[in-house]
């Protein structure tokens, strides 16, 4: 009788225990599948959007034929074209800028909504001087460049493991472009030093930079891949545009990489690919930005 009425006693006593060490063992299982949730990489190319970008891809590329069959035909001028393009990349910049989780990613919206800003002057500037050369587009081309340059580096940065490359590329970039900016500048005659070829050569620079901040670095092909191809083709395909047209007909003005001017008015039928690809560089600049507002909307969901 003894042992009978201290059993349960002792049986009261560990239940506890063993209630304490099946919660602990519990915790113990649950905290890794916890964590293993919130490490889950964000899903970005969910079926709808997939829909979405592959037919802004090819219906954008289809509109881009017919509208520039029309521009040749000489049924409307090409800046109502571009400030199209302009207001929908304006749109999704401030968009990405509204639902934006990451500071970096709210900083470079901020630097793209600079550049449509700066676009839109050039393209309102473009359209009612009949002068193509004026010194104010230089102004005007030269801050569009650095705020596009501005956007890239902030939007490559954003979740990119910066390596030991990382760091020397954005430790020498700044101090080579700015040595190539002072050669060319110095470089030219000096009969033809103006500050329009400073600031040529500071939107050349920068525009090159922009290339080579998603292009050159393997991280942001490892993080970005999508972006990194997106982004780094639009100052690639100004920057083969503007040599393309200087060697074609010996007047570009470097003042203008977004081809305002030649928009304006065809003189011949290599114009019509001009018009064409800027329209291209454009619709890559706007994938981007949808990209870019996709993976900011499943990872920060509102």
């Amino acid at each position: 009788m003894a042992e009978g009425a201290v059993q349960p006693d002792i049986n009261h006593e560990n239940e506890p225990e063993n209630s304490d060490s099946a919660n602990t063992t519990l915790n113990v299982v649950e905290m890794p599948q916890a964590e293993l949730a919130s490490s889950r990489p964000t899903v970005i190319w969910t079926p709808s959007f997939i829909v979405i970008f592959a037919l802004t891809l090819v219906f954008g590329l289809s509109i881009e034929s017919l509208l520039t069959q029309g521009w040749v035909s000489g049924y409307y001028m090409g800046k109502w074209i571009f400030q199209a393009y302009i207001m929908l990349i304006g749109i999704s910049w401030l968009a990405i800028l509204v639902l934006a989780g990451s500071n970096w990613i709210r900083l470079g919206s901020f630097f793209g909504c600079i550049w449509a800003l700066f676009m839109t002057l050039n393209i309102s500037i473009t359209a009612r001087l009949a002068d193509s050369t004026s010194p104010v587009l230089g102004h005007v081309n030269a801050a569009t460049c650095i705020a596009l340059l501005g956007a890239y580096i902030c939007l490559s940065i954003d979740k990119t493991p910066l390596s030991r490359m990382d760091a020397w590329f954005f430790g020498l970039a700044p101090i080579i472009g700015s040595i190539v900016v002072v050669l060319i500048y110095y470089i030219t005659p000096d009969y033809a030093r103006s500050l329009n070829i400073l600031e040529n050569a500071i939107a050349t620079v920068a525009l090159v930079l922009s290339l080579l901040v998603w292009w050159l670095r393997p991280t942001s092909w490892k993080t970005q891949p999508g972006p990194a191809f997106l982004f780094g083709s639009v100052p690639l395909i100004l920057l083969l545009l503007a040599i393309s047209y200087s060697i074609g007909f010996l007047r570009f003005n470097m003042s203008n990489f977004f081809l305002s001017h030649v928009v304006l008015y065809s003189e011949s039928s290599a114009d019509e690919a001009h018009f064409f690809y800027a329209q291209v560089a454009l619709l890559f600049l706007l994938l981007g930005t949808m990209r870019i507002l996709q993976h900011e909307r499943r990872a920060y969901p509102q």
